[in-house]
């Protein structure tokens, strides 16, 4: 035993806890040959086992979720590198030249971490990207921007990118299962957390490691899995999007040259479960006996956005679309009630918005735009709307009313919808309620519509040919998508 040496210290000057009594023993008193029993390292393991080896029979249905989800992400990555987070992100690099890695949005090639980083920030800098259910995330982000940056020599095939894409997906979806929403609701920014321990899962798939390489892979990168919710309104939120996915890259990498993690850090009291969620163990097993059995993909869907505001704004501003128009005359609003889960509220804090980044995460201003026109854009941001007169009377008279739901292990629960209710002035109530925001697997954007947002935000960057955009909706197919990744998104 290593001899520690004594200080002197007063008797009245001791600080001590334990949980029996309050007391901390000294170095002298602890058994440091004893050791402390682990729990089984399952978890990880079943989950590396399948990422390592499954072969998921994939529906066209499923296949399409994919193909619309990258398109979607990909044109977020284009309109979100002119923003101010993208633009300070690449000049804070002092690598970005270094390397042959495009930086999408831009002239610029650099490493493949910098790569990752940079275009998951661009890509979440809007909160334009789509979601998911059961993790709570922004997957896409994080996964796509990852697998792209973990590319090898031989480009990147569409299948590849797919089966890589949905191990990645399983595992944030079979962990958010586990956690949710404790772990939400806590404070912790999934699409930080689980969404960067399921792409180094994704990338794993993508390099074919064994399933050891993958376990330690997926326990490396839960050493650096964060991001607080704290942050949103900031430009951290889609700093944390751009830590996830270098995280990713980085834990795969180091596992792939050998380097180990601990099987059991996802388990026992003191495991990253029990430490940003819960303690009840039964239910962090639970969902691990589900892989194989259905792809989670297929079960939950994904979740686009036809807004560029927070996910939780979106009931919301489907409801405040109906009152648009003729329905009502929002010169004679008297009081909005805004009603949604609590747990939705918490993480818009924002009444009257001072910039855009605030304007993303505040829900009377989402109202406004919603019932004064019909719709929130990215010009809408531009001509910084919030400051408007007629949008700044309503959200003085707008009030939020949280409510705590009866079922919170739902993101969504139909029978505990948003609610919109609207006093006018000659005292007449309207109200109505959406259960399921647009954009979601109950109620999908088309292809035509994912398209139109596409164009849409990639004509901010550079006016697209229509051949590369046909070739675009039939990505999954192709034996190497990073050409026509370049030819849209690269800046010559």
């Amino acid at each position: 035993m290593i001899e520690l040496p004594k200080i002197a210290v007063a008797e009245d000057e001791i600080v001590s806890y334990d949980s029996a009594r309050n007391r901390i023993p000294f170095c002298d008193e602890i058994d440091t040959e004893a050791s402390i029993p682990m729990p089984p390292p399952h978890l990880i393991s079943q989950l590396a086992e399948f990422v390592a080896g499954a072969t998921p029979t994939v529906d066209t249905g499923v296949t399409e979720v994919m193909r619309d989800s990258l398109i979607d992400t990909f044109g977020c990555i284009l309109v979100g590198a002119a923003e101010e987070v993208s633009r300070l992100s690449r000049d804070a690099l002092d690598d970005v030249a270094a390397g042959d890695f495009p930086v999408y949005g831009s002239a610029l090639r650099t490493r493949p971490e910098s790569a990752a980083f940079l275009n998951a920030v661009a890509g979440h800098a809007l909160d334009l990207d789509d979601w998911e259910i059961p993790g709570n995330s922004h997957a896409s982000v994080v996964m796509l921007p990852a697998l792209l940056a973990a590319a090898t020599d031989n480009g990147l095939s569409g299948k590849s990118l797919c089966t890589a894409y949905l191990m990645g997906f399983e595992v944030i979806a079979r962990l958010g299962e586990a956690v949710n929403f404790e772990h939400y609701a806590r404070g912790w920014h999934t699409t930080g957390t689980l969404a960067s321990i399921g792409a180094a899962a994704a990338i794993c798939r993508l390099w074919q490691l064994d399933a050891d390489r993958t376990a330690n892979a997926i326990s490396l990168a839960v050493s650096r899995a964060a991001g607080l919710t704290r942050q949103f309104g900031s430009h951290a939120k889609p700093l944390q999007a751009g830590f996830a996915a270098e995280n990713a890259l980085g834990a795969a990498r180091l596992a792939r040259a050998g380097l180990t993690g601990q099987a059991h850090v996802l388990e026992g009291d003191q495991g990253y479960f029990a430490l940003t969620a819960h303690q009840d163990h039964t239910r962090h097993d639970i969902p691990f006996s589900r892989l194989g059995k259905r792809l989670a993909l297929e079960e939950y869907g994904q979740v686009l956005k036809p807004y560029c505001s927070c996910g939780y704004t979106h009931r919301i501003i489907d409801c405040a679309r109906q009152f648009h128009g003729d329905s009502v005359d929002t010169s004679q609003i008297e009081a909005i009630t805004i009603e949604l889960p609590d747990f939705h509220a918490a993480i818009l804090p924002f009444r009257q918005p001072a910039n855009r980044r605030e304007a993303l995460f505040s829900l009377p201003f989402c109202v406004a735009m919603g019932l004064l026109h019909g719709n929130l854009t990215l010009k809408d941001l531009d001509r910084e709307r919030w400051n408007d007169t007629d949008v700044r009377a309503l959200i003085a008279n707008s009030e939020v009313v949280p409510f705590v739901p009866s079922r919170p292990q739902l993101n969504y629960d139909p029978e505990e919808p948003d609610r919109l209710r609207i006093r006018l002035r000659s005292g007449e109530i309207r109200v109505t309620e959406e259960r399921f925001p647009r954009g979601a697997p109950q109620n999908p954007l088309s292809l035509d519509e994912v398209m139109e947002k596409f164009i849409a935000n990639a004509s901010r960057f550079r006016e697209s040919a229509a051949d590369d955009l046909e070739m675009l909706k039939n990505w999954t197919e192709l034996d190497d998508l990073l050409p026509l990744l370049e030819s849209l998104g690269v800046m010559t």
